[in-house]
């Protein structure tokens, strides 16, 4: 079984974007890549089957909602989570950071918090109402026995809305508990490759501050985190411009919940980003806003999307998309999908998340290309045309 490694293929001439491969002990992940997300071991609507189809090669699950359901002591008696979901290739766990630092956020299926200290996180589950604590080291214990391939330390993300005593307070926080995640990491023996998570916002000196920490500390990975790296391309580039010119080039990094579609992926690959998770993709695709291509018509200002529940779309005989070579375009009218979600249908979910999923690992597959070919600009101005970030 190979151990981790991050292996350099091409870097842009002209600017961060890169080709790469990441080793893992379960397959090799080809940079730049979007990991889709199984939030609790699944992809709602499809199977590993399904995600292989639609050109997945890295699935990213929560730590928070597995180790409320089914818990740890479920997957243990399957070896890991891996084997649990029937899933081969490589994993990504999260520390559940996020989730405990904003359990009070309405519309999420999460609990409700109880108190963050410098120890840790407690709160209340949403299952059941019992009370439980992760700190950092349970964080890594958590993780090591859902055995993904990459993990990520134990932070406490700052929220823009906040005062600058919370952030401040927060970042002091997450400095803590990112050593003391390192710590319980190498304590475990683990042959997980553990990144190190970029907060700061929009501030230079405390995102370097924290990549000198990750890169002294000698973490495998880093991580961009918090609000800047969201559904705002322009606020996105604004944030990996902080650090960006001081990447290294022999570590992977991985942006935490890019949005922004294909705007906010051409931003963040061209200022080193290797992989990405989101969960916005799939979950659009559950509501009816599919991708589509500029060959279809898609561009900046309709976000390269479409809305298939639309009345338009009732008796057209045409895929949503005529570039998309995927499962659901290969086979389906647009009338068919619009039929199947305006009626409820859980068929419809199925094919366009699968749509949805295979359009972002397609565009991956071309932006790596057009880095390994020296010509990522161009297809970088196909897309977005003049557009500056």
């Amino acid at each position: 079984m190979q151990k981790f490694s991050f292996e350099l293929i091409k870097k842009d001439n002209k600017t961060k974007a890169r080709a790469a491969i990441i080793h893992t002990p379960h397959g090799d992940i080809e940079t730049p890549a979007f990991s889709v997300v199984g939030t609790k071991a699944s992809v709602k609507g499809l199977d590993e089957t399904d995600l292989k189809n639609a050109g997945s090669q890295v699935v990213l699950a929560n730590t928070y909602h597995l180790y409320l359901r089914p818990g740890v002591d479920v997957i243990k008696k399957f070896g890991d989570l891996r084997n649990f979901m029937k899933w081969d290739g490589p994993m990504i766990t999260d520390s559940g950071g996020y989730q405990v630092s904003y359990l009070w956020t309405k519309g999420e299926e999460v609990g409700q918090s109880v108190k963050i200290t410098d120890k840790g996180a407690k709160f209340r589950s949403h299952i059941d109402g019992s009370i439980h604590e992760i700190t950092p080291e349970k964080s890594m214990q958590i993780q090591k026995i859902l055995g993904a391939d990459i993990i990520m330390a134990f932070d406490q993300p700052i929220k823009l809305a906040n005062s600058d005593r919370k952030n401040k307070e927060a970042l002091r926080r997450t400095f803590d508990w990112e050593e003391r995640s390192f710590k319980e990491h190498k304590k475990l023996k683990s042959d997980q490759a553990l990144y190190g998570i970029l907060h700061g916002g929009l501030n230079k000196k405390i995102r370097k501050n924290f990549l000198d920490y990750i890169l002294t500390a000698g973490f495998d990975g880093i991580a961009f985190g918090d609000e800047t790296i969201g559904a705002d391309p322009n606020f996105t580039a604004k944030g990996m411009d902080t650090v960006s010119e001081f990447l290294p080039d022999d570590k992977p990094v991985h942006a935490l919940g890019l949005g922004g579609g294909p705007e906010g992926i051409f931003v963040a690959v061209e200022r080193g980003m290797d992989t990405f998770d989101n969960t916005g993709i799939t979950r659009m695709a559950r509501t009816g806003l599919l991708f589509t291509y500029p060959e279809d018509g898609g561009l900046s200002l309709n976000k390269f999307r479409i809305d298939i529940n639309k009345s338009k779309f009732k008796d057209v005989k045409k895929p949503i998309s005529k570039t998309c070579n995927c499962h659901t375009c290969n086979n389906y009218s647009s009338a068919y999908i619009h039929h199947l979600l305006v009626s409820g249908e859980p068929l419809g979910v199925r094919l366009t998340t699968i749509h949805n999923v295979y359009f972002i690992n397609d565009l991956m597959r071309e932006v790596r290309r057009s880095i390994i070919n020296g010509h990522f600009n161009a297809l970088k101005k196909h897309w977005l045309g003049e557009r500056k970030y």
